[in-house]
């Protein structure tokens, strides 16, 4: 896609997100199902069930736009996933893998908070208001999972990967 208009950066964000929102469905599901902790993989489902909804609201982006849904695949997303199918198999698990799994749960939320943001933006100056509506949503959600996802892992999470890690390591 040539880029010539604040429109067609537009239109390449929401590719983008519409594309990452469709992958994250399915990392959302391997990761709630890798998770040992009920509220971690709690979380995951509930950030699952919002994330479906994301796809809905991007289709409807699109519709308003007079645009075919498509989706444009992004580098940083396919590191992440790099990322999370390594933990999957290299992390036992365990409430370290839950701590792993909190750590890149966080990265995914960023780099989706970072595209809304952006979106949004965009969305503002170009007058579309409707679309802009739409983004604050979903960016008011992205950003609520990863406040949980913080505090599960502070509170929780990181507390529990410590105490095991600090008990195997007097074990030895």
């Amino acid at each position: 896609m040539n880029i010539q208009t604040p429109g067609d950066l537009f239109l390449r964000g929401l590719e983008s997100m519409y594309d990452a929102e469709q992958r994250l469905s399915e990392i959302l599901a391997k990761m709630a199902g890798a998770s040992c902790s009920p509220q971690l993989r709690s979380t995951f489902e509930h950030h699952l069930a919002e994330t479906r909804e994301h796809i809905v609201r991007a289709q409807e982006i699109f519709k308003q736009i007079n645009r075919q849904p498509e989706s444009r695949p992004d580098g940083i997303l396919q590191q992440i996933e790099a990322e999370i199918a390594e933990i999957l198999d290299s992390v036992a698990p365990s409430p370290m893998r839950d701590a792993a799994l909190v750590v890149v749960g966080s990265q995914v939320e960023h780099f989706e908070i970072a595209g809304y943001t952006s979106l949004l933006a965009l969305a503002t100056l170009l007058g579309m208001e409707d679309a802009a509506g739409v983004i604050q949503k979903t960016l008011d959600e992205e950003k609520k999972a990863d406040g949980k996802l913080t505090t599960l892992g502070e509170e929780q999470i990181y507390l529990q990967a410590m105490h095991r890690s600090a008990a195997a390591a007097a074990n030895c």
